[in-house]
């Protein structure tokens, strides 16, 4: 398999240049990783669960109910990538080892970041990216439309990404993780690379793909 390094797409990414020093051969180091991972998986489900709480005895709007339903649509999207990128850090399940399945992981993994890359042609979505470029001085009146068409233009390449996903082989889960990758990029652009504001699901599932790309799909380590 040619070997690929998809930091090319976004060269500058200070936050994935920092995140590929990691070794994805260090076993501790992995070990290490997924009990992150849990634990941020618990904390989140921890997290709704006060919020229900406090909410039980609140009035609140159709607005405000819609917004948090639409919210917990997107973590649950989140966390269930998560959860499979953690498992198939264990084994990545092929079209033998799923026949007999009720779930397809394969299928529900594409679905998932097919959710996510359908996201940024929602208007709030969009706006959001909008307003950082605006809180860093760049977006005026007479270039909206150039932002504007470079999240079409990644919209339109992840999409072609996860097209060519096509069968249940360590090929077409590669191109999932390259999808998924590609999406992360594209939030820590958005987010100025600034640590600090990007989502941690983001920074685990680009530091998982990575280990997964490493071991399963001739990307440079």
């Amino acid at each position: 398999m040619v070997k690929q390094n998809y930091l090319d797409i976004y060269p500058g990414s200070g936050i994935a240049i920092r995140l590929n020093e990691e070794n994805p051969d260090d076993q501790i180091a992995v070990r290490q990783l997924i009990a992150d991972v849990n634990l941020y998986l618990k904390s989140v489900d921890e997290e709704t669960l006060k919020y229900h709480q406090a909410r039980e005895k609140q009035q609140i709007t159709s607005t405000d109910t819609y917004r948090f339903f639409r919210g917990q649509e997107r973590s649950r999207n989140s966390r269930l990538i998560l959860q499979y990128l953690v498992t198939f850090l264990k084994k990545i399940p092929l079209q033998e080892d799923i026949e007999e399945n009720v779930v397809n992981p394969f299928d529900q993994l594409k679905t998932f970041i097919r959710f996510h890359t359908e996201l940024l042609k929602e208007s709030d979505v969009t706006n959001a990216i909008l307003r950082e470029h605006e809180r860093l001085g760049l977006l005026t009146e007479a270039n909206t439309w150039y932002y504007r068409g470079q999240i079409n233009k990644n919209y339109k390449q992840l999409l072609e990404v996860l097209d060519n996903a096509e069968t249940i082989s360590i090929q077409g889960y590669c191109k999932l993780f390259e999808a998924l990758q590609r999406l992360c990029l594209f939030w820590f652009s958005v987010r100025s690379e600034n640590k600090q504001r990007v989502r941690r699901s983001d920074i685990f599932a680009y530091r998982l793909t990575r280990i997964l790309m490493a071991r399963n799909c001739g990307i440079n380590r």
